[in-house]
């Protein structure tokens, strides 16, 4: 078997114009986030302009998480390597603001409707309401200085890294007059929890495979190369200019290998969360328990092994088995229609009503924040998640996911048959609050009614320029806006 040092490259892995982050995670466990305000735009593109050369490409990201994961495989433990990336972004308003021809982009962006309206404004159809409102977030919805115009990104495989980088930063900003509206600071937690997010169940598991970046499979053509159930996806459904899958993601010339950023402050009530999985098993008649019901909402245990049992009998073993599409489940007896990761990616169910099943995937890139809950009572303080997520359409991307599949109680991630069924409900992760009915094979069956242990505390919509535009932009001038297909 040759190395992976002499098998052919995807043409996208060596790509030096799409930013790390997109195609090629960080995947860093130490990770702060910048939200950013340009007083003018000759500070906003000086600052730009100062920052360009220490942001990441998908080249060099992907070439140290190769040479990583290489490492760890023949050592049997991480290697000592390590290094800081950096990735930046721009609201509607920020490309306005640093952009020369601000009209011309105003026209340009005018049929992404919700990326122009900005998240704020889409907060009541995506849920957020109540103490989810943006009302009470702490960025993405402030008026005058507080109008978020970058999104910097500053992920390191150590807190020394990243604090030396941020010194750095610190005096860009100064020095360009630049307004820093709130920082978070993403942590992966440790020990027993690392991969874990806060409700202890382990995260980012199914990703999506991309064609010309990833490897195929030989064995198993349209998936990737040593991931079960990986599908390959076109790379135009998260970098614009590139073949999509329905053809329909088109952009001006600008916006090539650029992809839209979904950014979620999302706060985590576990000790609520705890206390509810307890308390919904009395709901229940048959074989249940806290561990059980839990894993129902998720999806998977908290190891990461899905309730879905594989597509092959001898396929998808292990902790993080991903080969199943629930087409051996449709009624949801061993993967509940209410669970968390079957509402936000149905697999075999995910085109129904639309036809287009591979059209509504993101790329996930996200890290929790805040200390790792002890245990017992609430102590008050504030962790969650930092929600990332890139791609190409946000009404049919992020917003399909959060509106209609996790939030939509009519929406059927299964079959729907005239054959009696649970009600359906909300997704009991991301989504609202509710009853919802379980079934399982085993007979055990119940009916939960939870209110929600996960609320926004702020939210943006922004754009991932390629470093071509991130260039033009920085030195004032012209974007090429003929339409590019894909």
């Amino acid at each position: 078997m040759p190395s992976i040092e002499q098998l052919p490259q995807p043409k996208l892995r060596t790509n030096t114009d799409i930013q790390g982050n997109v195609l090629a995670a960080f995947n860093k466990d130490f990770t702060d986030f910048r939200y950013l305000h340009f007083p003018d735009a000759a500070k906003g593109r000086g600052w730009l302009a100062a920052i360009l050369n220490t942001v990441a490409t998908t080249s060099e990201t992907e070439d140290f998480n190769e040479q990583f994961s290489l490492a760890r495989r023949a050592f049997g433990r991480d290697p000592v390597a390590a290094v800081v990336r950096c990735g930046v972004s721009l609201t509607f308003e920020g490309l306005l603001t640093v952009a020369v021809k601000p009209d011309q982009v105003r026209k340009d962006l005018s049929t992404f409707t919700a990326f122009c309206a900005g998240a704020a404004a889409r907060a009541k159809d995506l849920g957020d309401t109540a103490e989810s409102d943006p009302g009470h977030w702490l960025f993405g919805a402030g008026t005058g200085d507080k109008v978020v115009h970058a999104v910097l990104i500053v992920a390191a495989d150590t807190d020394e890294l990243l604090q030396e980088k941020l010194r750095n930063l610190d005096t860009v900003e100064q020095t360009h007059g630049i307004k820093r509206v709130h920082m978070d600071h993403g942590r992966t937690l440790t020990g027993a929890m690392k991969g874990h997010e806060h409700f202890g169940y382990k995260d980012g598991i199914s990703q999506p495979g991309v064609k010309d970046f990833h490897r195929e499979d030989p064995e198993h053509k349209g998936f990737r190369d040593n991931r079960a159930g990986s599908e390959l996806i076109e790379p135009g459904e998260f970098v614009f200019g590139h073949k999509s899958e329905m053809g329909d993601r088109k952009a001006p010339a600008w916006m090539k290998n650029g992809s839209l950023q979904v950014v979620r402050r999302l706060r985590q009530d576990v000790a609520g969360w705890n206390e509810a999985v307890v308390d919904g098993v009395k709901q229940f008649t048959g074989t249940m328990d806290a561990n059980r019901l839990g894993a129902c909402l998720v999806g998977r245990e908290k190891n990461g092994t899905p309730l879905a049992p594989p597509v092959s009998a001898v396929a998808g073993l292990g902790g993080d088995r991903n080969d199943f599409d629930y087409e051996n489940d449709p009624v949801g007896e061993h993967t509940p229609w209410v669970a968390h990761i079957r509402r936000t990616h149905p697999r075999a169910f995910a085109g129904v009503g639309d036809h287009k099943p591979r059209s509504h995937r993101v790329m996930r890139r996200g890290i929790p924040y805040g200390p790792e809950f002890p245990g017992g009572a609430d102590d008050g303080k504030d962790r969650g998640l930092m929600f990332v997520c890139y791609g190409t359409s946000l009404e049919a991307q992020f917003e399909l996911v959060q509106r209609h599949w996790s939030n939509d109680p009519e929406f059927t991630p299964g079959l729907d048959t005239p054959t009696p069924h649970p009600h359906n409900g909300f997704d009991k992760v991301t989504g609202l609050a509710g009853h919802a009915s379980i079934a399982l094979a085993d007979g055990t069956h119940g009916t939960v009614d939870m209110k929600r242990f996960v609320r926004t505390t702020g939210a943006l919509y922004a754009f991932t320029p390629s470093i071509s535009t991130l260039r033009l932009l920085a030195e004032g001038k012209d974007l090429p806006n003929e339409p590019v297909g894909s």
